[in-house]
């Protein structure tokens, strides 16, 4: 019997509670495919740079800053799905209009030129050290 807690597709087995996905091919697992591992790191480095931003606005113009908005919008709801704001809604409609001007803009594509603007904002920013600093040096 199917919850809305369990994936669609997963099943509870029959050893009390253990979950199943239905796929019998044992427990080895496939070695990673490279696009796969490309992506994760893709969407890692979106993240830095969305987190990273937070400290750039001062430094960003207005249209840099649509211009994000759109690709943010791109990379988390996907294609331009609201109804246009209404005439009195100037940021509103600004930003529904970067958003629309993507179209089919992949998610992929998306985030690299999210990425890319972040960098020219920030040519110091390396998303990488970010990890590498230990907690206690903020303290």
């Amino acid at each position: 019997m199917a919850t809305p807690f369990l994936p669609t597709g997963a099943t509870t087995g029959d050893s009390g509670g253990e979950l199943s996905s239905g796929d019998d091919s044992g427990d080895v697992e496939s070695p990673q495919n490279p696009e796969t591992e490309a992506s994760r790191n893709l969407a890692e480095l979106f993240e830095k740079a969305a987190t990273h931003l937070q400290s750039l606005i001062q430094v960003a113009s207005r249209e840099q800053l649509l211009y994000l908005y759109a690709r943010y919008k791109q990379v988390k709801v996907g294609n331009c799905n609201t109804p246009k704001p209404g005439f009195f809604d100037f940021e509103g409609k600004q930003k529904w209009e970067a958003w629309k001007a993507l179209g089919d803009l992949s998610p992929s594509q998306a985030m690299q030129e999210y990425v890319a603007v972040v960098k020219t904002l920030d040519p110091g920013w390396n998303p990488q050290l970010v990890d590498t600093i230990p907690l206690f040096y903020f303290l």
